[in-house]
């Protein structure tokens, strides 16, 4: 025998030590696809070196033939591992389970078991015996039935390994040749020394070679392994990465042949196909989109499908095989009804501002039509003529709310010279409030229109003044919400303006109507303190203030300071003033929810206030006759217990300014004219000052508090004279 035993169990050994180095190396790589089998493939081609040569060195006896039998958990089980090594490092490791496993170690195990029960049934080897050559015992057996079925389902296995591999080289494109052709010679020099040794040297005793071949097996493994990146660039990730992503990609894949049939569709699809991806398989594209839609003979055929509130677009591409003959078409389908939808948002946007800019421009000439009216007349046909001259506006109409509900006629109707004009629709159950919005009577409303049209209801207020209200028509189907706070504060420029017009005449008019107003209203913060208590009020005066607000000052008798303020709702801001000879002043800031506050809001001058015993009485003059029939329909809205007392038009008499003469000089003291004149003399009322009081008192020899009382006592004497004496004229 060539080289003697120390040559033969040296190339073993080198062939152990190799291929065990290999499984140290590749444990640490465990992470990796297919680095697991290769762990224990390795594992096993050491331990069947091993075992061979501690059997070749085994005297003939029960050892040497419990050695032959050790070999055998590696020669049965080798085909497996090397199997599941391929699958996982080829991107298959789907099959790789326990279940898979074990169906695969069924034979191995027969095998083995038969092997160390072989002396019961000889199925596996008929005969052996052991020859002894240069130092080495080999056997020599007789093969029986179960070592052939072993030896066809060894190479039934190898070869479907082999097969991947090669396989793998051209389905990357040749990426992975380098490693592949590697672990081909690793597979395939064992194999050919097996085929050697089962069919050439059976029939005489001799070494079985394939151990020794293990050697060439861990070079070009340990070759791949070291310089082709074995488990760096692993083909598994590449195919599992390429099927994930058609079967986890959120756009639906659909693979359909020359007949127009789908072969395959992802998961990503059902919700399109409303059916499971395996129950559409073999259906026709019809399924999906009709053919009419997509030209196939086109690349990038597209075509948009709608299902429910969802759109797709399909995007096809043709599948050509390598001689570039077309077998078949991909579509790729993608949700766009975000994409849809931020385009309608982006031109409905567009189209609002254009439209707000458009409305900005015309009410600019309506705010000039206002600055220049100088009645209400003026102001409700100048505001429609303008609306409706443009081109967002149809029809325009303004008219106080009696009118809107029916219950009166006084419309102003600009049309833009339509020759059909549609009716205003009524108020009450036609129009609905800005959907999300509170009906609290200063929204613009909405109303459908004649011819697909749309009503658009504005209130005109000032304050919590409704005067009335502008309808416009508009040929759109919808009015956009910034359209809407546009058309909000023209209804509120057009309130003021209102206000302004009968302010004015009411300051300037020849006739004003007088009126004598009675409220039982519990509403009426007045009428609610004096039903508590036993108390009088009576107005003394009201001057604006801030935000449109006014601020009355009120005298109470009867009732103490505190009780009176509790009595006024918690919603009144109520101030004490001062508190003496059984009058309490109070200061008290008026809302428009008090009958107060609408008619000062309204324009009204309320020269006087008396209330008691849950009851009330204003006296007000109102610049004319139609503002006044406004004035009531507002309070008759609002408050169910105000009676008219009496209603009179007179003829305004005007008279000359009030003066102060010498004579209400005379009504100081000597201190307070002489601190007053010396005070005006030096300039302390001018601003900024020119004398300080310090420096007055000085000159007068007396303190600056003395100074400050004689100023305050002929300011007060002075002030009085001039405004009660106008007040009560």
């Amino acid at each position: 025998m060539i080289g003697g035993a120390p040559l033969h169990i040296s190339l073993l050994l080198t062939s152990a030590a190799l291929t065990s180095a290999l499984g140290l190396y590749a444990f640490r790589e465990r992470q990796e696809p297919g680095a697991t089998a290769f762990v224990v493939l390795m594992v096993v081609l050491a331990s069947w070196s091993m075992s061979y040569a501690i059997g070749l060195l085994t005297p003939p006896g029960p050892w040497r033939v419990f050695w032959m039998r050790m070999v055998w958990f590696s020669t049965g089980t080798i085909e497996v591992w090397l199997l599941l090594f391929a699958l996982a490092y080829t991107g298959y490791d789907e099959f790789v389970t326990r279940r898979t496993v074990a169906g695969l170690l069924v034979v191995p195990a027969i095998v083995i078991a038969g092997i160390w029960t072989n002396s019961l049934h000889h199925l596996f080897w008929i005969d052996h015996s052991f020859l002894i050559v240069d130092g080495l015992v080999i056997e020599n057996p007789t093969w029986g039935i179960l070592f052939w079925a072993e030896v066809v389902y060894t190479y039934l296995l190898v070869a479907v390994a082999s097969a991947l591999l090669i396989r793998l080289i051209y389905q990357s494109d040749f990426l992975y040749t380098d490693q592949s052709a590697l672990l081909l010679v690793g597979i395939v020099v064992p194999f050919i020394t097996s085929v050697l040794d089962v069919f050439v040297l059976n029939d005489f005793a001799a070494i079985d070679p394939t151990p020794y071949a293990f050697t060439i097996t861990g070079v070009a493994f340990a070759y791949a392994l070291f310089h082709h990146q074995l488990f760096d660039l692993v083909p598994a990730t590449r195919q599992l990465g390429r099927n994930a992503a058609i079967s986890q990609l959120d756009a639906g894949v659909v693979i359909v042949d020359n007949a127009n049939r789908i072969i395959y569709c992802n998961t990503a699809t059902e919700e399109v196909l409303d059916c499971e991806a395996a129950d559409a398989v073999g259906s026709d594209i019809e399924l999906l989109v009709g053919q009419s839609q997509l030209d196939f003979g086109t690349e990038d055929a597209l075509a948009e499908i709608e299902r429910g509130d969802q759109v797709y677009e399909i995007r096809a591409s043709p599948i050509t095989d390598r001689r570039d003959r077309q077998i078949g078409n991909t579509l790729v389908i993608h949700d766009v009804t975000a994409r849809q939808r931020r385009e309608r948002q982006l031109a409905k946007q567009r189209d609002e501002l254009e439209t707000a800019n458009r409305l900005n421009a015309v009410l600019r000439g309506v705010n000039q039509a206002l600055v220049s009216a100088r009645s209400r007349e003026e102001i409700e046909q100048s505001v429609p003529d303008r609306l409706a001259d443009s081109d967002l506006y149809r029809v325009a109409c303004l008219a106080d709310i009696p009118t809107w509900n029916g219950d009166a006629n006084r419309w102003t109707i600009a049309d833009g010279g339509q020759t059909e004009t549609p009716s205003p629709p009524a108020l009450d159950g036609v129009l609905r409030p800005l959907e999300g919005e509170p009906d609290d009577g200063t929204t613009p409303l909405v109303a459908d229109g004649d011819d697909s049209g749309t009503w658009t209801v504005v209130p005109v207020l000032f304050g919590r003044t409704v005067y009335g209200a502008l309808g416009l028509y508009t040929d759109r189907e919808a009015v956009s919400d910034r359209e809407r706070s546009i058309l909000r504060e023209l209804g509120e420029t057009i309130g003021h303006a209102f206000n302004a017009v009968e302010t004015r005449q009411l300051l300037s008019a020849e006739s004003i109507v007088e009126l004598e107003l009675e409220c039982t209203d519990e509403t009426d913060p007045l009428v609610a303190v004096t039903e508590e208590l036993t108390c009088e009020i009576e107005l003394q005066g009201v001057v604006p203030a801030r935000e449109g607000t006014a601020v009355a000052y009120v005298t109470a008798t009867g009732t103490d300071a505190s009780s009176v303020r509790e009595a006024f709702p918690a919603a009144s801001e109520v101030d004490l003033v001062r508190e003496e000879d059984g009058e309490t002043l109070l200061e008290w800031r008026v809302g428009g929810d008090s009958l107060l506050g609408t008619l000062v809001d309204f324009g009204a001058n309320v020269t006087e206030i008396r209330a008691d015993s849950g009851r009330a009485r204003y006296e007000l003059s109102i610049a004319s006759d139609s503002t006044a029939r406004s004035l009531m329909d507002q309070i008759g809205r609002r408050y169910e217990h105000v009676h008219t007392l009496s209603k009179v038009e007179r003829t305004r008499e005007f008279e000359e300014g009030s003066s102060l003469s010498s004579e209400h000089l005379d009504q100081l003291t000597d201190r307070q004219r002489e601190s007053i004149e010396a005070a005006y003399r030096a300039g302390y009322f001018n601003w900024p000052r020119d004398s300080t009081a310090e420096d007055i008192a000085e000159t007068l020899d007396i303190s600056s508090a003395t100074l400050h009382s004689h100023l305050r006592k002929a300011e007060q004497s002075l002030l009085a004279e001039l405004f009660d004496t106008g007040e009560n004229s």
